[in-house]
């Protein structure tokens, strides 16, 4: 429950993932509302947009008003509005013409100026009159005006437009948070980072140990309040074995940033079910007795200096702790009894002798 605690306080804390929470929420709130509280109603869509059915539906309606209009100029207004497809859609209702007549048919399609299945576009038929000079109007029939094409921003447009902006928010944010993955030099993680990347791994096989599945290493420098390095244990094939790492234990003194005395290093097997706790403590720390009967309620004390080593064992794994590198802050405290930094490594191995390790000084739950 404390690293799940001391996790979401990481999350709170971090402004990239918050603002990456809220956007998703955002955006999920939106579709939402959008969707089902208040659905967007279409209204005015221009005839191209239209089913088929409708467009036939559009045309038949258009061929029965010249019919009875005889408004050349209004004809080819309306067959205009229905933009490249109008001939195809002349080809349907000329197949199955329905209740419209085949010489209102090719009336109209004279008027507009193309050619019908049945007659051509040329002169005017018989019993109309010529149709009057473009953008005039039959007495009694005023032309319509032409229909407005929505403008980019409208409609579904618009719905488009706020999808695109939201995705570039969405990217520049995970931009920021992939960056901010890795810490800056100017910050005591990245100091961390850098300094542990400069540390050369203990080469073991000078004492006749075998070659270690893993070697991780982990740097903590004053001023990282959130210091938690935690590591993964896997086999050549890839199985999971458990997991190891460090942690702060114990503080001191007040104020920031915090002045760590203790840390906590433990070892996970996943096959044993076992976690093995140790506490590495500050020598003030150590040779206080109130504080070390307290830091023995987590785990084996062990007092740190540079080079020293200490061994973490379940029945199937083994860890060598070794502090790299520690060096003890300084100011009105006592004296050894914060780091300043420590730097730790920890080599792995399958144990090949199982024996049972059990009792408080390991730490076990």
């Amino acid at each position: 429950m404390e690293k799940i605690r001391e996790y979401l306080e990481r999350i709170l804390e971090n402004p990239p993932i918050m603002g990456i929470i809220g956007l998703v929420l955002g955006i999920a709130l939106g579709l939402v509302y959008g969707w089902a509280i208040d659905p967007v109603e279409w209204t005015d869509a221009a005839i191209p947009h239209l089913r088929e059915d409708l467009k036939v539906e559009y045309l038949r309606m258009s061929i029965d008003s010249h019919s009875l209009r005889h408004n050349d100029a209004l004809a080819k207004t309306r067959w205009d509005r229905m933009g490249e497809e109008a001939p195809q859609i002349l080809e349907i209702l000329e197949s199955d013409p329905g209740d419209t007549l085949v010489s209102d048919i090719d009336v109209f399609s004279t008027a507009v100026g193309v050619a019908s299945a049945t007659g051509e576009a040329e002169g005017e038929v018989e019993g109309y009159p010529a149709a009057e000079a473009a953008g005039g109007e039959v007495e009694g029939y005023p032309a319509d005006e032409t229909a407005e094409e929505p403008s980019g921003f409208e409609a579904g447009n618009f719905f488009k437009w706020g999808l695109l902006v939201t995705a570039l928010l969405a990217g520049v944010l995970v931009w920021r948070y992939l960056s901010a993955k890795r810490p800056s030099a100017q910050t005591p993680a990245g100091d961390a980072q850098a300094f542990t990347e400069s540390i050369e791994s203990t080469d073991y096989s000078v004492r006749g140990e075998g070659p270690p599945m893993h070697q991780f290493t982990t740097t903590y420098v004053l001023g990282d309040n959130l210091f938690d390095d935690s590591f993964s244990i896997e086999s050549a094939a890839g199985e999971f074995l458990g997991e190891c790492g460090i942690g702060i234990s114990e503080s001191i003194g007040v104020g920031e940033p915090k002045r760590v005395t203790a840390f906590e290093v433990w070892l996970f097997d996943q096959n044993d079910i076992t976690t093995i706790t140790k506490v590495l403590m500050s020598g003030h720390a150590y040779h206080d007795e109130a504080m070390l009967v307290e830091l023995e309620k987590k785990g084996e004390p062990v007092l740190a200096s540079p080079g020293s080593e200490f061994t973490l064992e379940t029945n199937n794994l083994r860890i060598i702790a070794r502090v790299m590198d520690m060096v003890y802050g300084e100011g009105p405290l006592p004296e050894e009894s914060f780091f300043e930094r420590m730097a730790l490594e920890l080599s792995i191995w399958r144990n090949t002798q199982v024996d049972s390790f059990t009792g408080p000084e390991y730490g076990e739950f």
